[in-house]
């Protein structure tokens, strides 16, 4: 007489027996080392030299940290410095825009900074522009489509946002100091 077995009843049969003898083989291998460990003393020793080591790695990773961070703050403001966006739709802004771009200087203390160019539709044959530094709308000007009164238009525009981060930059540096900057009327 021949016992056929099925292919999952041996699959299943042979992972009990491979489980049964690994873990009797780390029962054995664990009541044999556990003694020799605990009569050296070793175990406990190592214990309190641990906890010290991990302690001082966990500082010395926490000061690395924020070495890094400070790293990856001063790239970021190199990088995104004095951006201007350019969100113009027809000739008229587009124009603006490039005389803006060659015009603008930024002042040497200003940083992080970004200034948004953005043109809306306007009744007739001008354009309505708008010039905004860090989500704060400035100006807000009717263009025509001369190029001498864009040309004229986008120039003014560079005085103001010159002199609107000017002011921002000293206004951020007497809140630095724990001082009010007066009010200019």
């Amino acid at each position: 007489m021949s016992i056929i077995f099925n292919a999952p009843f041996v699959l299943r049969l042979k992972k009990k027996v491979l489980f049964s003898i690994l873990s009797f083989s780390l029962f054995a291998l664990s009541a044999a080392f556990l003694p020799a460990i605990a009569q050296s003393g070793t175990l406990q020793g190592n214990i309190k030299q641990d906890t010290v080591k991990q302690e001082n790695t966990q500082r010395q990773a926490y000061e690395k940290r924020g070495k890094f961070e400070q790293a990856i703050r001063n790239s970021a403001d190199l990088e995104i410095d004095g951006l201007i966006v350019d969100e113009t739709i027809t000739k008229i802004g587009r124009d603006f825009y490039q005389i803006f771009q060659r015009q603008w200087e930024p002042p040497a203390m200003a940083k992080n900074f970004t200034i948004l160019i953005k043109e809306l539709p306007a009744r007739g044959n001008g354009a309505l522009i708008q010039v905004a530094v860090n989500d704060q709308d400035i100006m807000e000007q009717q263009v025509q489509p001369k190029y001498d009164f864009i040309e004229e238009v986008a120039i003014y525009a560079t005085g103001v946002v010159y002199e609107f981060l000017v002011r921002d930059q000293l206004q951020q540096q007497l809140e630095a100091e724990g001082k009010k900057a007066r009010e200019l009327f």
